[in-house]
């Protein structure tokens, strides 16, 4: 019945919690001006959040 619709709207609604974490959590590092450390072709390494693209454009 009304399955595949619900389904859809959580997906939704998970990825827009997504979102939003991923901006606080740049907001919070430029507050803290501490760098962001993610993995990068099999390498670990620290990056400016000044570097990373917001949560809008991220999306594909």
């Amino acid at each position: 019945m009304n399955q595949p619709s619900q389904g859809t709207t959580t997906s939704q609604q998970i990825q827009e919690g997504l979102d939003a974490a991923y901006e606080h959590m740049l907001a919070f590092k430029r507050y803290k001006q501490t760098p962001v450390v993610i993995v990068q072709n099999g390498q670990v390494v620290a990056v400016s959040p000044d570097e990373l693209p917001p949560a809008a454009s991220k999306a594909a």
